[in-house]
């Protein structure tokens, strides 16, 4: 194996802890907001905060599930008073979905937890190391999060 091989392969093994221990932390966070919250909707609720109002479609392909999936995930959490529907002003047949007073302040308080669990976890750092990890994240997620064909036809 050649030295880049080996540093990707250890690149490789770092990204799968880090993703299991995040399903497993958003698992968590999902159960702060509500009890009875799957770990795959508070991503929605994230991206829903992050973004403002949006249309289903856009919503499954950020979270990478199928149309009916999301369906169930966004009757679930309008159940749970956390999200609502809009018309979409640009087509009647349309909706949007969005976030209820109750699903922002949820969302805003499960991420100053995480963002002061992230701070507890980095506090030994250096202040430039973790601006470096910050900025060299950005930048591989600017190359990875690009959007599927399937997602930009849905846009």
């Amino acid at each position: 194996m050649t030295l880049a091989e080996e540093t990707i392969a250890d690149l490789e093994r770092e990204f799968a802890v880090f993703v299991r221990q995040d399903r497993a932390a958003l698992g968590q966070l999902g159960r702060e907001v509500h009890p009875d919250l799957p770990a795959g909707a508070y991503r929605l609720l994230v991206h829903l905060a992050d973004r403002g109002p949006r249309r289903p479609t856009e919503l499954a392909c950020h979270v990478g599930v199928t149309a009916p999936t999301v369906s169930r995930r966004l009757r679930h959490l309008e159940e749970l008073g956390l999200v609502e529907h809009l018309e979409a002003e640009d087509d009647g047949r349309a909706y949007l979905v969005a976030l209820t007073d109750k699903g922002r302040l949820r969302v805003d308080e499960i991420q100053d937890v995480r963002g002061r669990r992230l701070g507890e976890l980095l506090e030994s750092w250096p202040a430039h190391d973790v601006r470096t990890l910050a900025e060299l994240l950005a930048r591989f997620n600017g190359g990875a999060a690009r959007p599927s064909h399937r997602c930009r036809r849905a846009e």
